[in-house]
């Protein structure tokens, strides 16, 4: 009653073989896709605004552009 690719061939019920399987339905990738491009876009534009973020993440290019505006000049990392 197991699936076809199943590594035991040893359960009772096909129900039984497919608990624990992790099936990717693609979401999770989108939505990890879509931060990353997010983040991405954020420090083209603050490059282009001549701050120089210490990283690519959201957390270091909102402080470098938190750190611009208090200096009044642009960060440069």
């Amino acid at each position: 009653m197991c699936r076809v690719g199943c590594p035991t061939q040893n359960h009772r019920s096909y129900a039984e073989c497919c608990r624990g399987l992790q099936l990717n339905s693609g979401e999770d990738r989108t939505f990890r896709q879509r931060a990353w491009d997010a983040e991405l876009s954020a420090y083209r534009g603050a490059v282009a605004e001549g701050i120089q973020p210490d990283g690519t993440s959201m957390a270091k290019i909102d402080a470098a552009k938190k750190k611009s505006d208090a200096l009044g000049v642009a960060y440069g990392g």
